[in-house]
């Protein structure tokens, strides 16, 4: 069972095409404000895929000359109770000096990592105040040099500190009040949080690679307990190094331990819930093959669909900005900064005639898998393509995956067992495409089964195999039996009795080329991946008529 993999499994830093359906927040706001696309209660106006505009192309091609040096000095600020946070200040310079006059603002990796922030001032910070912008790096509490405690992976105090920096910066001599803020993987998340506490002068946010659910993307999947130090669960020892021993591995685990469920520890981390308070303009870039946060920040997009502007490349967990002297955060096949220059000149610094889209746009750039062509970049307004369709495919006892055979049957997977072992998973495909499908969106598998226990681990991958046989994974998603109704209360599953799951398999942009096979592989994971079932049990899918199906969301 070779398969080839989209994702990057041990980056340095630790997580598109948008929904199908639009579920994002009205707000109101001031002249700062995007004109909305959509609204919470309209559908977005489908628009066909196309290659990148000559708008967009100017917009990526932005560039302008530095009108400044840099110079930085170490310093601290308060937050509103008094900790202080140690940061580094990059100001616009002339002959080694500050320069004279008001500069508008950002707040750059907002972060824990101390290690890197060395980094972040001589490729963010330095680019930034090179170009007009006071730049503000700094660590959270607990972590370099900042003061006060370490509240355990991306806590809601974090947003509250985010926003602290951005008031703080805005009222400096040197300031003109008007502040953007920016960040890539954990300064995504802070850079959400500023904007979700609404900081009186941000005016603009450029969050890249960031989650919306640490329970759900990383620690929980589905409610099944990732494996620590495995495949998907491996920040805490990446932070222990690159914070400079501030977060403690076993401290960070035992602390996800601890809270098994979704519960007010988690729901305080997530951003769901609290998309309405984004007031300002949204620019995220992402990455299909991030292994932490490609659906986390899939869901960040979702929730502010009416003021978010999206690009999503085959980027792994690295920065999808080619910052200058940025070192191993950056992506070696990322984009121009200058993509996000153009965007905080157009809505920090308020130039004339910068080339963003006057609308709420997607560019994404679709996989396929081995031997295949991709589509490449194609851009969406409005964030939902004309001609989409939902193609069902119904799981058969023959492994086919199609037309529902007409006689009901099953196929059975045993766990806890090796997912390459015979009976560790069931596998169904289609046969040979004659044209090429373009998945567009959020696959869902919705399993009619019956176990011999009370719960059980249900991973679901989805595969492309070529006309040689070579698997790639496409992307997979997540359910813990007793999770089928709620993380939060989770209950067990009638022991021999039929029940529905429905696995929510991660949101992609992915062409399936002709003579290319889709499938499906369910089982409990591999233990690299997922905690394994502590007890055995089989887990007997419905197949054919009344079964299991596969529905995939479709685009010509």
């Amino acid at each position: 069972m070779a398969v080839r993999t989209r994702t990057l499994v041990h980056s340095l830093v630790p997580i598109t095409v948008l929904a199908l359906a639009a579920c994002s927040s009205s707000s109101t706001g001031g002249t700062d404000r995007p004109t909305p696309a959509t609204s919470a209660t309209s559908a977005p106006t489908p628009v066909a895929a196309a290659p990148l505009s000559d708008a967009t192309k100017a917009w990526w091609d932005y560039d302008r000359p530095a009108t400044h040096q840099a110079v930085s000095t170490e310093i601290t600020v308060p937050t509103q109770d008094g900790t202080p946070l140690s940061c580094t200040l990059v100001r616009p310079a002339t002959d080694g000096s500050p320069a004279s006059g008001k500069f508008p603002g950002l707040v750059v990796e907002f972060t824990p990592y101390a290690i890197l922030r060395t980094s972040y001032v001589a490729g963010e910070g330095t680019y930034f105040a090179t170009h007009g912008y006071n730049a503000l790096i700094c660590n959270l509490r607990g972590t370099g040099g900042s003061g006060g405690t370490w509240q355990n992976a991306m806590s809601a105090q974090d947003g509250k500190d985010a926003r602290d920096l951005v008031e703080w910066l805005a009222t400096q001599p040197y300031s003109n009040g008007r502040i953007g803020m920016t960040g890539e993987s954990y300064g995504g998340q802070t850079t959400y949080g500023a904007a979700i506490n609404q900081a009186p002068h941000l005016v603009a946010i450029t969050p890249l690679q960031s989650p919306a659910n640490l329970y759900q993307d990383v620690i929980y999947p589905g409610g099944i307990k990732s494996t620590e130090g495995g495949s998907i669960d491996n920040w805490p020892g990446i932070a222990q190094t690159i914070t400079g021993g501030a977060v403690n591995t076993e401290a960070e685990y035992a602390a996800n331990r601890a809270h098994p469920t979704y519960d007010e520890y988690w729901q305080s981390r997530s951003f769901a819930d609290r998309y309405d308070s984004i007031k300002v303009p949204v620019l995220t870039m992402g990455g299909w093959v991030d292994q932490y946060f490609r659906s986390g920040q899939f869901t960040n997009i979702e929730g502010a669909l009416d003021r978010t502007w999206s690009i999503y490349g085959q980027w792994p967990h690295l920065s999808p900005l080619l910052y200058p002297n940025c070192g191993g955060v950056c992506n070696s096949e990322g984009l121009s900064p200058g993509i996000a220059l153009a965007w905080f000149d157009n809505w920090v610094m308020k130039l004339p005639n910068i080339p963003i889209p006057a609308q709420p746009t997607l560019v994404s750039h679709a996989g396929a898998g081995s031997g295949a062509t991709s589509p490449g970049w194609r851009e969406i307004t409005g964030y939902r393509p004309t001609g989409t369709v939902t193609q069902s495919f119904a799981l058969n006892a023959d492994g086919s995956l199609g037309t529902a055979d007409p006689t009901a049957g099953t196929k059975t997977f045993h766990q806890p067992q090796d997912p390459s072992t015979t009976g560790g998973s069931v596998l169904f495909s289609t046969s040979a495409l004659t044209a090429p499908t373009s998945l567009f969106g959020r696959p869902v598998l919705t399993l009619k089964a019956t176990l011999s226990g009370p719960d059980a681990n249900l991973y679901a991958e989805l595969l492309d195999i070529g006309p040689d046989g070579k698997e790639t994974l496409v992307n997979n998603g997540f359910l813990r039996a007793s999770h089928r109704s709620s993380s939060v209360t989770p209950t067990s599953v009638p022991t021999g009795s039929p029940v529905t799951l429905t696995i929510a398999i991660r949101p992609d942009d992915w062409q399936f080329a002709a003579g290319h096979r889709i499938a499906v592989r369910v089982s409990g994971g591999a233990s690299d991946m997922l905690t394994q079932n502590a007890t055995p049990v089989d887990v007997t899918v419905a197949t054919g008529a009344g079964g299991s199906t596969l529905t995939l969301p479709t685009v010509s």
